[in-house]
């Protein structure tokens, strides 16, 4: 190939080359929007992305299907308790004692 051909063309001031359309827009399937990221940025803390490190080294996913995972969780979590049992079971979570966290899931049960 010759190097002309990989220039790009420069504008030649005419009118013509400034009224001419743009070239039209592709539209994407439903199946490619599905799949679409929807958020541009996640900011969370550092206590929070020290976490995601963690469970992304245990698990060897990546950190987006991680966070999916999570609301996902969350979400069902929420709908499933109820707002008030939900409620408990957060500030069971925010005490971040895995072993306070057991036993509120086994009195959950009952």
């Amino acid at each position: 190939m010759s190097k002309e051909s990989k220039l790009p063309k420069l504008f030649s001031g005419s009118v013509d080359e400034l009224t001419r359309p743009s070239k039209p827009k592709v539209r994407k399937t439903k199946e490619g929007l599905k799949a679409q990221k929807k958020q541009k940025t996640l900011y969370v803390s550092l206590d929070m992305n020290r976490k995601l490190i963690e469970l992304y080294a245990e698990e060897g996913r990546r950190q987006s299907v991680i966070v999916e995972d999570a609301v996902n969780l969350y979400y069902y979590l929420r709908l499933a308790l109820g707002e008030k049992k939900f409620d408990e079971l957060m500030s069971a979570v925010r005490r971040e004692e895995p072993e306070f966290l057991r036993q509120y899931l086994e009195r959950l049960r009952v």
